[in-house]
């Protein structure tokens, strides 16, 4: 977690305040930060607050506001699914802001392209390479 100058940013969505005793970031915190959106604050830099990729998720701790870890973040987004036709952008009480973090949103597709599953048709002496997603590894035989 690094502190936030909150001068030089407009805060976009404001999230709950950290009221544990516990650092955010501290491994203890981890069941407190599980799947609560809600202390995620959104802001972004004051020449631009009309492209969501730049903005930022924060959590307002002890009067400052701190980014989130990659750790934090897949904590607090674990519940999210990229499925097909996922779309990063969401709106919240009119504001459009980004559903999970650009970075956690890397590491989630990485994760993803390591369980892509080749599938191999064989139509008689062709062997034609097929790519499906969430499909448990096939071997199809077409032909005779």
């Amino acid at each position: 977690m690094k502190s936030i100058n909150s001068t030089l940013y407009n805060v976009i969505l404001k999230g709950e305040k950290w009221s544990h005793l516990i650092p955010p970031c501290s491994k203890g915190a981890v069941s407190l930060l599980a799947n609560n959106e809600s202390i995620v604050t959104w802001i972004s830099p004051k020449d631009n607050t009309n492209d969501c990729l730049k903005h930022i998720p924060v959590i307002l701790y002890k009067g400052k506001y701190w980014t989130l870890s990659l750790r934090m973040s897949k904590c607090i987004y674990r519940h999210v699914r990229l499925r097909k036709g996922f779309e990063n952008r969401q709106t919240v009480h009119g504001v459009v802001t980004l559903r999970i973090p650009q970075l956690l949103l890397n590491e989630k597709k990485r994760t993803q392209a390591r369980f892509e599953v080749n599938v191999v048709c064989f139509c008689g002496a062709l062997a034609l390479p097929i790519v499906w997603y969430d499909f448990p590894p096939l071997l199809v035989y077409i032909g005779g």
